[in-house]
């Protein structure tokens, strides 16, 4: 689908009904946006107290049709503040999620073809470590793995296995060499087949200090 074209405010002439109505359109999609975030990222934003006060209501509403209505009240509101700033931090932050769930994604697809017995990526992930300390890490990875094979097998809770998700984390993260173009397992999208929830959870929230940085940081430089 062909994106609107934004109305250039150079031109003298007044906008058509139909540019207003894509205006419209565009400002409620974006305050739906502004809807689903976390109230902890819409205080970063600075909103205007009425705008603010209107997205958390809608937050507390159950029905379909009150939301619905309450959202064309939010995109009526959004018509009293400047809509780029916070349309420049709502795609910073929607495409800080999508990297952290590729990353999530790549770490466990790196894991899961360890752990099945594939280790054709092996060498290309020791290489991320310090040449001084790749025999002892890929002494480590090869322990983690048999550990967490006998931990399955045993029913046992997977220590080992979150254990190694770590370390290739850290070892994806801080890497001494290059990432690999192709690992086996990577082309999961960021749909795909998740790890462990407590992975999940230990991934988002060793992300978050520096999520909440980088939103800091827009904010600061945003004036509403």
């Amino acid at each position: 689908m062909r994106k609107p074209k934004p109305y250039d405010h150079s031109d003298p002439r007044p906008p058509s009904r139909s540019q207003k109505k894509r205006d419209s359109a565009a400002l409620q999609v974006l305050g739906g946006k502004l809807a689903e975030l976390p109230e902890s990222a819409l205080k970063r934003l600075d909103l205007a107290p009425r705008l603010m006060e209107a997205i958390m209501d809608y937050k507390g509403l159950a029905k379909h049709e009150a939301k619905r209505r309450q959202l064309q009240f939010i995109g009526a509101l959004m018509r009293e503040t400047d809509s780029d700033p916070l349309a420049r931090a709502v795609e910073d932050m929607e495409s800080g999620n999508r990297t952290q769930a590729r990353e999530f994604h790549a770490v466990e697809a790196w894991r899961t073809a360890l752990l099945s017995g594939d280790e054709s990526g092996l060498e290309a992930i020791v290489a991320l470590a310090p040449e001084a300390e790749q025999v002892e890490v890929r002494s480590k990875i090869r322990q983690l793995v048999r550990n967490a094979r006998t931990e399955a097998e045993k029913n046992k809770p997977p220590r080992s296995s979150r254990t190694l998700f770590r370390l290739l984390r850290e070892l994806r993260q801080s890497g001494q060499g290059d990432l690999p173009e192709s690992l086996p397992g990577e082309d999961i999208d960021d749909e795909g087949q998740g790890g462990h929830p407590d992975d999940q959870a230990d991934f988002d929230n060793e992300t978050e200090l520096s999520s909440d940085e980088a939103q800091d940081g827009l904010a600061r430089k945003t004036t509403f």
